[in-house]
């Protein structure tokens, strides 16, 4: 299935050990709610850390939508899961994110 729109958020913490811990947890809660992402059109989450900020720890989430309706319908979803991360964890992060229409997707 092609994607049509994508998300990337990038999160930064305070320590190795924070992102290392909330990585762990986002991901554990990211499978048990896998199903209704894919449901509500999500395709494919990539996650990556970020190395080429000297002193810094972030991590790089990748989020790939079969359209704009799948975009929003998970939306609600990243709330449930927010609220299940700050309920497991004290961890604070900055995060940022953006938003684009996948213009070209080139395989190699």
């Amino acid at each position: 299935m092609n994607s049509s729109l994508m998300s990337y958020i990038t999160s930064t913490f305070q320590s190795k050990s924070d992102m290392r811990v909330a990585e762990e947890e986002w991901q554990k809660i990211i499978q048990e709610m896998s199903s209704r992402f894919k449901s509500a059109g999500a395709i494919r989450q990539t996650v990556s850390q970020v190395w080429n900020k000297e002193g810094a720890f972030m991590l790089g989430n990748m989020w790939e939508y079969r359209d704009e309706k799948a975009f929003v319908a998970c939306q609600s979803l990243f709330r449930e899961a927010e609220k299940k991360f700050d309920k497991r964890t004290s961890i604070a992060a900055k995060n940022y994110a953006t938003r684009g229409i996948i213009l070209h997707d080139v395989f190699f």
